[in-house]
This record gives structure tokens, sequence and C-alpha cells, in this order.
């Protein structure tokens, strides 16, 4: 979920209603040609990419110091000459290319506009050998890095890159604040290279423009003792050293890593089915944070039933300043409007349910969130309405569904000119109020129709093979339809077309 206007307002029609609760073209490269054996390859251990960062958060000058070996996997069918990598934050370096549309820019940006980005100071193979790289694309969030001789298929290269992160003075994903730093997307993370070439897109400032394989993670952060850091992954150790602390965190298999270090956290925790969930919580909002807990806990619980079984052994649930809620692997941003404000605590409960839903959808299932949204958003939203069929009762569950995600929807239909296809990337949408009634709401209510279609029974068969088949794995709206049609035995071609593409 990215916090927008239409997002706010969606929450604020839920609790009045309820509680009182063809894709865009990527930028592509062609395949590249096949070339010889080069010594810097190695057998690779796993399939997946493999990143150690070690990393130094200084307060003062608003920077990260970092050094990132990253073992990158050929996992495709021709050889490589050249790596792509995202470097997301290069997109805050100026006014025009800061991903904000209109007043949201003055949201974000609250206190002045100071530009983030990175400097990247070397990059060279394990064995020494520096390599070229240059930067490219709107903001400069591609960075591209030649190979002295091609990559071939199966084999990996490890690669060492030195560089130093200015963290802006955004109230968004990456950017600091008072007594926090928000340290989401910070890294060069590897482009996707799928059957179009490498995805080589901007950073949009709708949606969540993000599109990445699942990796390894071994990451040390350090940072000034007083600073309690909430990270994806496995916690391993935080080990003082004269006036900083040295974290450590590990994670197999996740799609990214994220983290928040604040000077005003405590925190509470439970294990859930063998995950322990954590509530990161400011000093002053004790009731809020063990409220985030339990809501937390209960949604691991439900969708682990519902949908499959979560792997990873920790999930954090982080309380920041943030405009309403934001999915990263094991661990997710929630405003702290909603713990500070008892009159937010049930759109709290509904963002908490939200954003853990997202854990599934975007971080165990992946897809291309440029092309195909909906397939975490509209799966995101809808999970709300399993989450409260069982955590309260099913009929007032199913009122949640009926009084809020339908009644939006034919509200929004009917007052607004949507074209009705589910199935279209960023560059179709002409703003947050044209995206948010068609990923979210509208992708919703397409799953609801299908559970309609099939009976629960069907339905929930439909989900738990859906994880099975691509959990660590990128799905697509196509891939879906299959496991749809394979497991309700039903030819759903007709129901489809009619719901995702208007036809």
């Amino acid at each position: 979920m990215k916090s927008k206007s239409y997002l706010v307002l969606v929450l604020v029609l839920v609790i009045a209603t309820f509680i009182g609760c063809n894709a865009v073209g990527s930028n592509t490269v062609e395949d590249p040609d096949s070339g010889t054996q080069t010594v810097n390859e190695i057998a690779p251990v796993s399939k997946d990419n493999t990143y150690k960062i070690n990393v130094e958060l200084d307060v003062e000058a608003k920077t990260l110091t970092s050094n990132q070996s990253i073992q990158y996997v050929n996992a495709e069918v021709v050889d490589l000459k050249e790596l792509y990598f995202n470097v997301y934050s290069n997109a805050f370096s100026s006014k025009e290319t800061a991903p904000f549309l209109f007043d949201d820019f003055d949201r974000a940006y609250s206190r002045g506009f100071e530009p983030g980005y990175t400097e990247i100071s070397s990059i060279k193979t394990k064995a020494g050998e520096s390599l070229k790289y240059s930067f490219q694309g709107e903001g400069n969030t591609i960075l591209k890095v030649e190979l002295t001789e091609p990559l071939k298929p199966g084999t990996a290269i490890e690669l060492i890159m030195d560089y130093k992160v200015l963290v802006p003075p955004a109230n968004e994903r990456f950017g600091y604040g008072e007594n926090h730093f928000n340290l989401g997307n910070w890294y060069p993370v590897a482009a996707v290279y799928d059957k179009s070439g490498w995805n080589l897109d901007k950073y949009y400032p709708i949606g969540d423009p993000f599109y990445s394989d699942t990796a390894n993670y071994e990451v040390t952060i350090k940072a000034p003792k007083e600073y309690v850091i909430a990270a994806s992954g496995n916690y391993i150790s935080d080990i003082e050293e004269g006036s900083s602390r040295i974290w450590e965190f590990q994670s197999s298999r996740m799609r990214d890593f994220a983290f928040v270090a604040n000077k005003d956290f405590d925190v509470a925790e439970q294990i859930v089915d063998g995950t322990v969930v954590k509530s990161y919580y400011y000093k002053d909002d004790a009731k809020g944070g063990k409220e985030a807990l339990e809501v937390g806990v209960n949604s691991i619980k439900i969708f682990n039933e519902k949908f499959g079984k979560y792997p990873y052994p920790n999930y954090s649930v982080v309380e920041t300043v943030f405009p309403s809620g934001m999915e990263f692997p094991g661990l997710v941003y929630i405003s702290d409007n909603y713990y500070k404000d008892f009159s937010n605590r049930d759109i709290q409960t509904i963002v908490i349910v939200h954003e853990t839903a997202h854990q599934w959808f975007y971080g165990l299932i992946g897809n291309d969130q440029i092309d195909e949204a909906w397939l975490d958003e509209g799966f995101a939203t809808y999970a709300e309405s399993i989450y409260f069929e069982n955590a309260l009762s099913t009929a007032r569950g199913k009122n949640y569904f009926n009084n809020s995600v339908e009644e939006r929807h034919n509200e929004v239909i009917a007052e607004k000119v949507i074209d009705g296809v589910v199935v279209k990337g960023l560059d179709d949408f002409k703003n947050w109020e044209d995206y948010g009634p068609t990923v979210y709401t509208r992708g919703a209510v397409v799953l609801n129709e299908l559970r309609n279609k099939l009976g629960d029974e069907k339905f929930f068969q439909v989900m738990k093979e859906y994880f099975k088949e691509y959990e660590s794995k990128i799905a697509t709206t196509e891939d879906f339809i299959r496991v749809s049609e394979k497991v309700s035995g039903q030819e759903l071609d007709e129901f489809f077309n009619t719901w995702l593409y208007a036809k």
C-alpha cells in the first residue's frame, strides 16, 4: 500500500460504514550475445542472489556508508554481458524526479526539500578487478555494470560495491525525521530479467513501482547505541561497541530488505505458529503498540490458514512517520497517527491487516507491481474481508466487504470515468484517483466475484494452490487464471475477460 489521499478517504469510508472497519511495456534491453567463460564466474551456492551488506548510519550527516557484496546468479538461458540494478534513492535527488504528485510533494517534504541520492565510489569483482558502471534512466535510478566477460547461464559473479547514501528529509518510504530514519528501497538491488529482457522502469509517483526477485541477505547495521533497529529478516544479535551498536540480521528468499532506526522505540512480541511477531512502537504509544501486536498476530494466524504458512521466523509491525502503511518483506510501516489518535484505531487495524496480507501477495508470491499491480493490492484489499470474517464473525465479516469494498466500487464506477480494465501498467493511470479504485477496489471485487462463482471451498483451494506453486517466485495474471481453472475444473476465460479486461 502507498499512502495517498484516495487511500485515506477509503479507510474513513470503511470506518463510517462498517466498524464504527495489455500491461505497460517495460524498458528492456535485448538478449546479450553469447560469450566466453569468465574467470570471475563461480558455481552458485543458491539459485537466489545473495547480498552481504555492512552499513553505518550517521544520524548527524544523514548518511549511510555501505560496503555491499552481491553474488549475482545468472538464472536465465542466455549469457549476460552487463548487469542492471535499481538505485531508487536517486529519484529523490531533485524536485523534478521526486516520486510525488501535486500537493503530495508538500506533504512529503513538510520541512522543505533537500535531495537524497547514492554516490558510488567503486564496483569491483571479488578478485579486485574494477568494473565500468554508469547511471541511466529518469532520475538516474538505473545502474548499469559492464562485465569484462559474459556471465554464462547457471553461473554467478560476486560484485563488491562501495557507496554512500544521502537520506532526504522526506516523510516517506525513504527519509528521516526528528527521531527516526525510514530506510526502504535504499540500496542497489538487482533488476529483474524476465521473458521481455531487463525491466528498467522508472520510479513512478503512483503505486508501488517495484519488481524484484527473492534473494538471501546478511546485513550488519552500525548505528548510535541509543537507536533501536527494526528490520526485515531474522534478528541475530546486537552488540554495543563504544558509542555505537552493531545489529545483525539474516534472511533467506526475501524480496527486499528494509529497516527503521528510531531512538524512541519500545518492543512487544508474541509467537504465533512458529513466527515471532514484534510490535515496535513509541514509548508514549504503548496501548496502540500492544493493540498493533494483537492485530499482527491474528493476521498471521488467519492468513496462515487461508493462504499458506508464513515461512519466516520474524515479522515486525513498526510505528513510524508515514501517511498510512507500507509493506516490505518481514516488516511493515504503520502511521504513527493511528497510534496517537484513538479515533483512528480502527483504521490502524485495517492498515495492519492490509500490509500483513502483502507478506503473501508481493512478498512471498511476487509480481510485477508496475505492470500488474492488482495481483498484490487487489489481493491484499480482499484479504481484509477474509480477516474480518474470521476475526469477528462470518456475517459481520461479509458486511465489511458489502458495506465498504463493493459499495466503494459501485460509487466510484458511477462517479468517475474508469474503463474497468484492471490489468494495466502504471503508465496507463492518470493519478491516484484512477489507480486506487481500479487496482485496490475493483481488484478486490474481482476476487469476491470469483469466490461467488466457485464457492468457498474451491476458492480457498485456489488460493492455497496459487501460494504453493508461486511461493518465492513471480506470478502473472495468467498464472492465477491457470491455477483457478485447474483447481476449479472450469473454463474461466469469459469470467476473467469480463472482470479484468472489460471485454
